[in-house]
């Protein structure tokens, strides 16, 4: 019977040779699939072995820290455009206070976890608690530091550029929109963001999020705007719409709701 010890050998000498799928190491030490994803992982699990989270077909991609990019390099084939996106900015500015970024970002960001990170942070400014994402290469000190940097810029510079007050009159909506949203069954409607409000819903005054999108199609991508909506406020989300065609929303289960209504 062959030795753990010869079989952790010859997966060494394949990772040092770069990154690798679980078929390649399989071929390597002369295993099945499912034998060689429970010896790597044993390995993974004591931290001498790296694995990602997103997978490269059914695979985790396993390398050793010193070919982290390389690995990161073979997940960005997976990715679509709007998360290399999200990618590309976090890596240009090292670190990103979240309410900088689009709904859509921050729900994005949840799957990014192999090329960035959360932390929270008070900011020294406004006593406020904010999160962060940062590149996942970075150390914590220098993530601290880079926060800290930013938090030394004039208190009312801050303000006009990160808090966004919704505005809670009717008279300061769009009578078109409140009417919609009074006709609809949504209560209390204040603006988040252009055509996207908070409100009150049904008997119990449930908090929704509600989005007004006036146009033809409704795609995935609408459906992943609205979750980053709901994510943002740990709610549900509502679509209001006159879209003929709906497609897309098969994923995204009963957190965000479309009512087709005419706009």
């Amino acid at each position: 019977m062959e030795d753990i010890n010869e079989i952790y050998d010859k997966i060494m000498l394949k990772l040092r040779e770069g990154p690798a799928l679980i078929l390649e190491l399989a071929e390597r030490i002369e295993k099945d699939t499912l034998q060689t994803q429970t010896i790597v992982d044993y390995f993974a699990g004591k931290g001498e072995i790296k694995k990602t989270i997103r997978k490269f077909g059914s695979s985790p991609v396993y390398f050793l820290e010193k070919d982290r990019e390389k690995a990161l390099n073979i997940l960005m084939q997976t990715l679509n455009s709007q998360e290399k996106a999200l990618i590309t900015k976090i890596r240009d500015k090292k670190v990103v206070n979240t309410e900088s970024l689009s709904s859509a970002e921050r729900y994005i960001s949840q799957n990014l976890t192999d090329f960035m990170k959360k932390v929270s942070a008070q900011d020294n400014q406004t006593g406020q608690k904010a999160d962060y994402l940062y590149e996942i290469g970075l150390s914590l000190d220098t993530v601290k530091s880079i926060i800290n940097a930013k938090d030394e810029k004039p208190k009312q510079a801050i303000h006009e550029t990160t808090i966004k007050k919704p505005r809670e009159n009717k008279e300061n909506l769009n009578n078109e929109m409140y009417n919609l949203l009074i006709k609809t069954g949504f209560q209390e409607p204040k603006e988040i963001e252009k055509g996207v409000f908070i409100c009150s819903y049904g008997q119990y005054g449930i908090k929704a999020v509600v989005q007004i999108l006036n146009k033809k199609t409704i795609a995935k991508k609408d459906f992943i705007n609205a979750m980053g909506y709901g994510t943002a406020y740990k709610t549900i989300t509502f679509i209001l719409t006159n879209a003929e065609k709906i497609s897309g929303n098969k994923n995204f289960g009963n957190m965000v709701n479309v009512i087709k209504t005419e706009i």
